[in-house]
């Protein structure tokens, strides 16, 4: 068995509102999706190399019923790495809700973290 491709997929609770999130605060591109009533209950959106997908949450949980006492949000953290941090720091800042501001790592990289649309807590970094 070899993996081709890692896709991390968040259930949220608005595909629609997420795609706009990704696409319009952080420069994701939407590379495909699945709709039922011209609402999408699925995407999968890009960046660079890095895959992201979106499930709505009623369908994952009848997909995956192991999931069903589990909440949207705060249960994963995803770590971005980026080479401009200040800027994508600048392109965000206004229209995200930032849980701590650019600071320096006992580890030596430079990162911030942020809370996207659904709760799920990204953490922007640099390392030099």
């Amino acid at each position: 068995m070899s993996i081709n491709e890692v896709v991390i997929e968040l259930m949220v609770s608005d595909v629609d509102k997420t795609i706009d999130f990704y696409r319009e605060v952080l420069g994701f591109t939407l590379i495909a999706s699945e709709s039922e009533n011209e609402s999408p209950y699925w995407a999968k959106m890009k960046m660079n190399n890095f895959n992201l997908s979106f499930k709505e949450e009623s369908r994952l949980k009848r997909e995956v019923p192991y999931m069903q006492n589990i909440p949207i949000g705060g249960s994963a953290a995803i770590c971005l790495q980026v080479d401009d941090l200040e800027a994508y720091h600048a392109q965000v800042a206004s229209r995200c809700d930032l849980i701590n501001h650019p600071h320096i790592t006992p580890c030596g990289s430079t990162q911030f973290s942020m809370k996207d649309n659904n709760g799920y807590v990204l953490t922007i970094e640099r390392f030099k």
